[in-house]
């Protein structure tokens, strides 16, 4: 190798300005297809949560009527249904119940006997005009004054409520237990319709109905206790 020249090997700038090409060109790949595929799962979970919202509303309600005290019992009160129609002609109702089910919240479980509302109210925190099923609680029954319910979001973007009540031979639109001889139904429907928003970019939306009945295990219809009543009598003469 004395005296002879020595060669160094390199990049020449158009192999650079190649190879930066085809860094931009796999990174532009990348980025789309996260992008399409992060935009999917937000599409996704915006059609998903409300209907999962109001399934979760439907089983946590589901609980406060299996733990329904007996209308006439201690600490309890009267099981009203009220058939109501809201302002844009749909289904409203609402109920009110005492119940043994446990409350809780992120911060404070609080457990024993309370009060159950259920109710459809205007949401005006949204711009579409939907409702929202509100829950409120109220654990203290003998308050030395006024106190106020806990009110729980149960789900938005709800456009209709509607409650049954099963009394042994057909299916009520209401229910009053001070004027059915302090009795429960046998069994309460609930039917809850959510809006939905398309996911396919035209922003459109459609109605999800979820709709579930189960019964209610101290309930009694008014037969029954009229025959309880008749063979209590017979029984004492």
């Amino acid at each position: 190798m004395a005296g002879g020249s020595i060669q160094y090997k390199a990049f020449t700038l158009l192999e650079l300005l190649v190879a930066m090409t085809l860094m931009v060109v796999v990174a532009t790949c990348l980025y789309s297809a996260l992008y399409t595929g992060f935009r999917a799962r937000r599409s996704a979970l915006l059609a998903v949560e409300p209907t999962s919202l109001a399934i979760n509303a439907i089983e946590l309600l589901k609980q406060d009527i299996y733990g329904v005290l007996p209308p006439s019992g201690v600490l309890a009160g009267a099981f009203i249904g009220t058939d109501s129609i809201g302002v844009k002609g749909v289904d409203a109702d609402s109920l009110e119940f005492y119940t043994t089910h446990i409350y809780a919240d992120e911060d404070h479980p609080v457990g024993g006997l309370g009060k159950i509302e259920l109710v459809l109210e205007e949401d005006t925190d949204y711009d579409e005009a939907d409702y929202r099923l509100v829950r409120r609680v109220t654990t203290n029954l003998l308050p030395p004054r006024a106190v106020d319910p806990e009110e729980q979001v149960l789900c938005r973007n709800v456009t209709s409520l509607n409650l049954r009540y099963f009394d042994g031979e057909s299916w009520l639109d209401e229910w009053d237990s001070t004027a059915d001889a302090n009795s429960l139904p046998l069994a309460v429907e609930i039917e809850i319709q959510i809006r939905q928003t398309r996911t396919n970019g035209t922003g459109e939306s459609r109605e999800r109905r979820l709709v579930q009945s189960f019964a209610i295990p101290c309930g009694v219809s008014a037969q029954e206790e009229q025959e309880s009543g008749a063979s209590g009598q017979g029984g004492s003469q």
